[in-house]
């Protein structure tokens, strides 16, 4: 027997889903641009690379939480596609950060 999610509940889950995914999503963000800046950037901002480090540490971190919360924002029955589209976009920008992390 399949059960069914009420209409109150799947709209829960969607409300839970967005504000989650602006929380996560304005961290990864933040982690993100920290990293980029302190590799592209011509200033001696970040002497040592620690904020290169462990701005791409956290920013993994922050887009692998959000990768998984992203999807709760759709129907659930297109959830399944959204973890796909999801995770294949978190592959790319995670390799592209890596990239950035061992190529400074």
């Amino acid at each position: 027997m399949t059960r069914t999610q009420s209409p109150a509940g799947g709209r829960l889950v969607r409300i839970v889903g967005m504000v989650l995914t602006a929380v996560f999503g304005v961290t990864f963000l933040c982690f993100a641009w920290m990293t980029l800046s302190s590799r592209f950037g011509g200033g001696t901002g970040d002497p040592h690379g620690y904020v290169l480090i462990f701005g791409t540490f956290l920013a993994l971190l922050a887009g692998l939480a959000l990768a998984f919360v992203v999807p709760l924002v759709f129907r659930s029955g297109s959830r399944g596609t959204a973890y796909s589209v999801s995770l294949v976009a978190y592959v790319v920008v995670a390799a592209g950060l890596i990239a950035a992390l061992l190529t400074a």
